[in-house]
């Protein structure tokens, strides 16, 4: 749940000073001259850069634009921020899941988990980015017999998932965290990595540690937004930030495992986090057959023409209208005096406002209910974060749905507010409509 940053061992993303001049270099294939632009968004600041007020004025921004690696069929940043910089980010982590709608998500999860990879008594199930340890405490829930372990590098999170009795190492799944695992726990019989893998600097190379500690017949579960398809159908442009290098299908990610030493069995697409993609892989010489789920979504991406170009440039064209449909609602709502608040303060929401040119002028200030971003700004836009309770008070006549992903829970929040001042609710994407 925790995008987790793995050693960079790629000459490409290791020298900075390069990296502008190396744009068209497949960072994972390493196809010359393979990668296309679809979508440039300009200079945005780190989506999870959430700072003080009075850290403004020392606030980075990084050109980001998306690219298409025509060999590969691998969506991914053309330019990624400086590693120091993103793992500085990752140390200060401020999310943790809320809400009713991850919880009963990551219920089910852990119950599919379980069935799927049937873990032994005695098994150790290793949870990698478990941030506060939500999932691995669904999992000895339901099989108090298997050990877990977590690994997590964000300083407050880790101590927060102590503090509920999930054993935790605090850092990144590096070489020095797999010789831990080996060392105080010994082998896993299932991995996982939810909400991480699109945030790796080296995806391949984090495959090829998970592999020295999977016993022969163990399980990987990877599961991540930035689906293409779900962004495509969305128009979610905000799902690109900095943090998030890559946008994966099963055309391009079955071709990473499979160069790493493992193959995907069963893959499936999920609700969580407005979309996501979720796969189980094993070693290539296990034994375990391959799901025809394989095949049907491999089919249905060919269909959704997820391996030629022209689908990618074709949704940078509609991003653009979005855009400016978006700027043109709330601008026109901001002119006749109305006051307009944001719901939510995810990292997508700093694209989204930032690209949308949606400051403080626009939205006077965001709500959220993680008292981890409260006091803090919007990364980008600068716009003050507070709680939620503030909404109570004193209702805005308009609300903007930065977490629209969760339309339908912050909705029925909304309700009893309607009476009191608030006129109408605005859902940005997939494209920008006022409900009341």
């Amino acid at each position: 749940m925790t995008p987790h940053p793995s050693p960079d061992h790629s000459p490409t993303a290791r020298d900075e000073p390069n990296r502008r001049a190396e744009t068209t270099r497949c960072r994972v294939c390493g196809t010359e001259g393979s990668v296309r632009t679809f979508l440039a968004l300009g200079l945005l600041p780190l989506g999870n850069a959430f700072i003080p007020a009075s850290e403004v004025p020392h606030e980075e921004v990084f050109p980001l634009s998306m690219g298409f690696c025509e060999r590969c069929f691998l969506v991914q940043i053309q330019a990624p921020a400086p590693v120091e910089s993103i793992e500085r980010v990752y140390r200060r982590y401020s999310y943790v899941p809320t809400g009713t709608t991850l919880a009963a998500h990551y219920r089910a999860l852990a119950a599919e988990i379980l069935d799927v990879s049937h873990p032994r008594a005695g098994g150790l199930f290793v949870d990698v980015g478990s941030n506060d340890g939500l999932l691995l405490g669904e999992i000895r829930s339901r099989n108090p017999a298997v050990r877990i372990v977590g690994v997590e590098p964000s300083d407050k999170i880790s101590e927060i998932a102590k503090g509920r009795g999930i054993p935790t190492l605090h850092g990144f799944f590096d070489a020095h965290a797999v010789e831990t695992i080996q060392r105080e726990f010994g082998s896993a019989c299932t991995v996982s990595a939810t909400q991480v893998f699109q945030h790796l600097r080296d995806p391949e190379g984090f495959l090829r540690q998970v592999h020295e500690i999977l016993e022969p017949n163990g399980v990987l579960v990877l599961e991540g937004r930035a689906y293409f398809p779900d962004v495509a159908e969305k128009l979610s442009f905000d799902t690109f930030y900095h943090e998030l290098l890559f946008c994966f299908t099963a055309q391009s990610l079955s071709r990473i495992l499979e160069r790493a030493g493992f193959t995907l069995f069963r893959a499936e697409r999920t609700a969580a986090y407005g979309g996501s993609l979720r796969v189980y892989a094993r070693r290539t010489e296990d034994s375990r057959p391959v799901e025809p789920s394989v095949k049907e979504l491999l089919e249905a991406e060919r269909r959704a023409g997820v391996t030629t170009f022209e689908t990618y440039r074709a949704f940078g064209r509609k991003v653009e209208e979005v855009r400016e449909e978006l700027s043109r609602t709330v601008r026109e709502l901001k002119s006749r005096g109305k006051s307009i608040v944001g719901y939510g303060a995810p990292s997508t929401g700093s694209t989204l406002l930032t690209y949308a040119g949606l400051g403080q002028g626009q939205v006077d200030y965001i709500v959220d209910d993680n008292p981890l971003k409260q006091g803090l700004v919007m990364p980008g836009t600068h716009i003050p974060i507070t709680d939620s309770g503030r909404l109570s008070s004193r209702p805005p006549e308009f609300i903007l749905l930065v977490a629209w992903r969760l339309r339908d829970e912050i909705l029925a929040k909304l309700e009893p507010m309607k009476g009191r001042g608030l006129e109408g609710v605005i859902v940005p994407l997939p494209w920008p409509e006022l409900v009341a």
